[in-house]
């Protein structure tokens, strides 16, 4: 896995806002299995590899930032936001699930809060789903630039996605 975080805290200013007080150690590592996990998946390891390891040529900052671009066979500009914004809302998700949860010598514990109620199991599984929607919505608009632009993105291998599930499915006690 790379060390090398593709977005940090300040990113999340808009869409998907968190506290700037939020340790860097909490969520560094969360960017980081996003990335590897959520984006990587989709572009292939050797593009992703490719990426990272220059990720500021031009063409990366465009496929990280965004742009508006006319889609080969429209008449019409649209808006890609980027893989900035794919990545912030894969780790806004992963953080709903482990908002609240540490390891200590007695097990995985969530904290309670003095002045203030933590949400409901059911609302948070809600947010999850949401926002991990947010994420494929975003996700598309990814894979539609890249196969719009394959001749600037040649190791970019259309539908080479692996990991389509979040996890696994339990059939029975």
């Amino acid at each position: 896995m790379s060390n090398q975080s593709l977005i940090n805290l300040t990113d999340f200013t808009e869409n998907k806002h968190l506290t700037q007080n939020l340790d860097s150690r909490d969520i560094d590592p969360i960017i980081l299995e996003a990335q590897e996990f959520d984006v990587k998946p989709v572009m292939g390891s050797a593009f992703y590899y490719d990426m990272m390891n220059n990720v500021t040529d031009s063409k990366y900052v465009e496929l990280l930032d965004g742009k508006v671009y006319t889609p080969n066979g429209l008449d019409s500009p649209i808006q890609f936001s980027g893989l900035k914004m794919v990545l912030k809302y894969y780790v806004y998700a992963r953080l709903l699930v482990v908002d609240g949860v540490k390891s200590t010598n007695s097990g995985f514990v969530q904290k309670q809060l003095e002045n203030s109620e933590r949400i409901s199991g059911a609302q948070r599984t809600q947010m999850i789903a949401q926002t991990r929607s947010g994420a494929k919505a975003y996700e598309q608009e990814l894979i539609d630039f890249l196969n719009n632009y394959s001749d600037i993105y040649p190791l970019y291998d259309c539908g080479v996605r692996k990991n389509k599930g979040y996890g696994f499915r339990m059939k029975a006690i």
